[in-house]
């Protein structure tokens, strides 16, 4: 299946992880609820007055941003989404055309689009890039939307969360990124080793009925440090990593503790800047900014 139709499904739901007042009945802790507030401090930290936002969903986030005085615009790949999102903007007396459909790895639609919009003081993409396939290519997408000297937001799975989570995560981070140049003969003693010491059969992946499940998708980590190498090549400076989606304690053993006191004390992790989040964060954003023509 899609990730057009995994999002499609997902349309009506969408909006529940960013309502205040579903922060402690929503099933999945409300980490796009933080990611969001993240974004808001960010873009008015730098004064932006427009936003573009490729793969913007059912434009909840750009809803709210528009509130803070900044010009929106957008666009996602799945039809129910944009429908949503259209609705959504008409709802706080904005423009439904601001919304597109669009897939972001169509070089000629990106073209028209981007012509059609002209440029913007940032540019961000949330929950988009484990979606594709050239993570350059999407940069170079990302940036023909922004002006020079503008903000670029790209938010990404953190792979070194892995590290944290003593899981097949783990296993497949060290085997697949810190031994990937390692003798075959040596990869193999270590793989049996971890299957003793982690467990190797969590976490469960994510499916619907439907096969077009979180993980039945193209749903891609990204190393920090790999991706801050591709914004870099493409022309950006000043890059910092800002973390959300904290975990108090590795996921699988959650469970083990009281779900309320577990739940606050990934609230209370929310907006830690120090190093940890590298580590203890599902999730990050890379901020950096275009360098003058």
């Amino acid at each position: 299946m899609s990730v057009s139709s995994h999002y499609d499904g997902s349309a009506a739901t969408y909006a529940d992880q960013y309502d205040p007042e579903k922060l402690w009945t929503n099933e999945e802790y409300p980490a796009n609820y933080f990611r969001l507030e993240l974004v808001k401090r960010l873009l008015t930290e730098a004064g932006s007055t427009s936003v573009y936002e490729l793969g913007c969903g059912d434009a909840t986030p750009l809803a709210r941003i528009s509130s803070l005085g900044i010009r929106v615009a957008g666009s996602d790949l799945s039809p129910e989404m944009v429908r949503f999102a259209q609705d959504n903007l008409l709802g706080v007396g904005l423009s439904g055309d601001q919304v597109t459909l669009l897939d972001a790895e169509d070089p000629s639609a990106l073209a028209d689009e981007q012509g059609r919009r002209g440029l913007f003081d940032s540019v961000m993409a949330l929950g988009v890039i484990p979606h594709i396939r050239d993570d350059a290519a999407f940069v170079a997408s990302m940036d023909g939307f922004l002006r020079p000297e503008g903000q670029l937001l790209l938010q990404f799975r953190n792979s070194m969360f892995s590290m944290f989570t003593f899981n097949r995560l783990t296993k497949e981070f060290i085997l697949d990124e810190l031994l990937v140049d390692v003798p075959e003969s040596v990869r193999a003693v270590v793989a049996a080793d971890l299957d003793q010491r982690l467990a190797v059969d969590k976490p469960p992946a994510r499916t619907r009925p439907t096969g077009d499940g979180y993980d039945e998708i193209l749903s891609r980590f990204h190393n920090p440090f790999e991706l801050a190498d591709v914004v870099r090549s493409a022309g950006y400076s000043d890059i910092r990593f800002h973390w959300y989606n904290y975990h108090p304690a590795y996921p699988m053993i959650a469970s083990a503790i009281d779900a309320r006191e577990y739940r606050q004390a990934q609230m209370d992790l929310e907006g830690d800047t120090s190093w940890r989040g590298m580590f203890l964060c599902s999730a990050g954003i890379i901020e950096a900014t275009k360098k003058s023509d």
